[in-house]
């Protein structure tokens, strides 16, 4: 009887030293989440997302304004995408009777508009690089035919054998004149034998 008695008490003092360890544990997340709030509210926004990153991996199950947080105070640091998501997801949780909803909706839509805005400017881009200069040909008077590859016939499949066909762009030659290849790459080149 004793033995189970000591037993027990042990037992009881090991799951009430794991549980008393986990509530200051459990304490301390919600300081520091209570801190990067504060931080946010400051506009220390690095400081304030350093806490909630802290608070992120060591808390077993995020608090639902958690969320909210983090997705306003990623609008600040300018990750876009980031806050959308977070953003998102809290109204997903919480629906429009949550406490934040008002302000979430508002970043929310502050975010979308600047990763629509950055994608744009982004996209702009890509198409100014892709029609600016002219290929560099590095000197050579000629470049390779891209069409016939260099071979001054274009062979296709007929339905009996294959048909040959003199390249139109090069003529039967393998190259092309630089000018006449950087035409070609902006869609300018006609074929010559038509």
């Amino acid at each position: 009887m004793g033995r189970y008695l000591l037993i027990f008490c042990v037992a009881s003092f090991g799951l009430n030293y794991t549980l008393f360890g986990q509530s200051i544990l459990d304490g301390e997340l919600s300081r520091r989440m209570d801190q990067g709030v504060m931080l946010m509210e400051s506009g220390q926004y690095e400081s304030a997302q350093k806490e909630f990153l802290f608070v992120m991996s060591k808390m077993e199950s995020l608090p639902s304004e958690m969320a909210y947080y983090f997705g306003r105070n990623s609008f600040h640091l300018t990750k876009y995408k980031q806050s959308i998501n977070w953003l998102n997801k809290y109204i997903q949780l919480k629906g429009t009777q949550g406490r934040y909803y008002d302000m979430a909706i508002k970043y929310l839509q502050l975010a979308e508009e600047e990763y629509i805005k950055i994608s744009k400017e982004q996209t702009a881009e890509i198409q100014k690089e892709l029609q600016g200069d002219d290929y560099n040909c590095g000197g050579l008077q000629k470049m390779i035919c891209p069409v016939c590859n260099g071979t001054g016939v274009i062979v296709k499949n007929g339905p009996f054998d294959r048909i040959y066909q003199t390249c139109p762009y090069s003529l039967g030659e393998s190259y092309l004149s630089c000018e006449e290849y950087n035409q070609f790459m902006r869609g300018e080149l006609e074929p010559k034998n038509q």
